[in-house]
């Protein structure tokens, strides 16, 4: 359903798009630019005999929607994506990621005959969502941050390590390191690129700050897991978590920065607006 925002108090419907790719249930909608359009990448689920897929819709013309591209992906889900400068990147669970150039990856792809051009698996599986990070001092692109959703059980606990993925070789990614909290996993993400944190919504762990900037793929011995893999904790790249000092619960299951203010949507307590990192 597309809604016009001029008044965000009381939102219009403009449309409702639907077909048999997407009636078996939209799990997450992302919506891009690409080249001159407007596009809703669209995570189907399973359902049934069905699998899951990806379906991608030109919405340039809200009023119009157009399905450009569909096809199945993922063992059992494709949960989420992240597109950024014609890259498309897939979040296929126990097939851990998939890259695509949509138009920006040079091997001749478009968003309606994307190209794959590498996959990696993640420890553990269960790839959940996907944050590329593009350093706005540097402008390096080095490294992608996968999501790795475990079981839970609300208030109390929570699955999931934060997987940090060389992306310079396209063809070849790679997982190079990792941040886990113990007793909590992972959901959603948001990050301050200017400043270089990642801020990663941790169910029953609250919110976590991480310092991305610079090279988390080296590091001394003793910062390295029996894997092979750098240990953001260890690393000292944990800046902050919040909110503190509570008497109650809380499971935290996205996080959202924007114009330098930092929200979280806590599944039992509503919505915290928290204060962001301080200058470092």
């Amino acid at each position: 359903m597309i809604y016009d925002l001029q008044n965000p108090r009381r939102p219009a419907l403009v449309t409702r798009f639907s077909n048999s790719d997407i009636d078996k249930g939209v799990h997450t909608a992302e919506v891009q630019p690409v080249g001159n359009k407007l596009y809703a990448f669209l995570c189907i689920d399973p359902r049934g005999s069905d699998k899951a897929r990806l379906v991608i819709v030109d919405i340039t013309d809200p009023s119009a929607p157009a399905m450009v591209f569909s096809q199945i992906m993922g063992t059992p889900f494709v949960h989420d994506v992240f597109v950024r400068d014609g890259i498309l990147m897939t979040a296929l669970w126990n097939d851990g990621i998939a890259i695509f150039d949509i138009g920006g990856g040079g091997r001749g792809g478009s968003v309606a005959n994307p190209v794959q051009m590498g996959t990696a698996p993640i420890v553990g599986g269960k790839a959940h969502n996907i944050f590329w990070f593009r350093d706005q001092v540097t402008g390096i692109k080095r490294f992608a941050f996968v999501g790795e959703e475990g079981p839970g059980s609300i208030p109390s606990s929570s699955v999931g390590d934060v997987h940090v993925i060389d992306v310079t070789d396209m063809t070849n990614p790679r997982e190079v390191a990792f941040y886990n909290v113990p007793g909590a996993g992972v959901h959603n993400f948001s990050a301050d690129e200017e400043r270089g944190i990642l801020y990663a919504a941790y169910y029953n762990g609250g919110v976590r700050a991480l310092s991305i900037r610079g090279d988390l793929g080296t590091c001394t011995a003793d910062q390295k897991s029996s894997d092979g893999r750098c240990d953001l904790r260890k690393m000292n790249r944990e800046l902050a978590k919040g909110p503190v000092g509570l008497s109650f619960p809380v499971y935290v299951w996205g996080v959202h920065f924007t114009d330098g203010k930092l929200y979280a949507s806590d599944m039992l307590n509503g919505l915290f607006r928290l204060s962001t990192v301080p200058a470092f």
